[in-house]
């Protein structure tokens, strides 16, 4: 090999490494923090997730009696959906069953960019120390 082309491999190996550190590194800080969270502080938690934050499609309560003697079939359809929609975000959006999705999603990506990140660090750092044993 020529010093251009080891020096260019030696470059790439090291930049390999780098990388893969840092995708292994935020993996594992976002498994860290998604633990600590919920174990130690569930309510910061709670309070990050914009999903579990959100307004509901409605506000207050519907006067559907009123609402049935001036509605027309197709608009008394439509509350229906509206009313049956607002439950299912009261049911939904509240306590745990918003919560434990969205935190599942963060470890499973954490996770995931760690099982990617790991080997790839492993192979390229292996390759360094073989190269350095062989320069000695």
């Amino acid at each position: 090999m020529t010093d251009k082309t080891k020096l260019i491999r030696t470059v790439y190996l090291y930049l390999a490494v780098i990388g893969s550190l840092i995708f292994t590194g935020v993996g594992a800080g976002t498994l860290l923090n998604t633990g600590l969270k919920a174990a130690f502080i569930p309510e910061a938690e709670r309070k990050s997730y914009y999903e579990c934050n959100q307004q509901p499609p409605i506000y207050g309560s519907v006067d559907t009696k009123r609402m049935e003697q001036v509605a027309t079939d197709d608009q008394k359809i439509q509350l229906e959906n509206l009313l049956a929609d607002y439950q299912n975000w009261q049911e939904n959006n509240q306590g745990e069953k918003c919560i434990v999705p969205v935190r599942q999603n963060k470890l499973i990506d954490a996770i995931v960019m760690m099982i990617i990140a790991l080997p790839i660090l492993l192979v390229h750092w292996r390759i360094i120390k073989k190269d350095q044993a062989k320069n000695k």
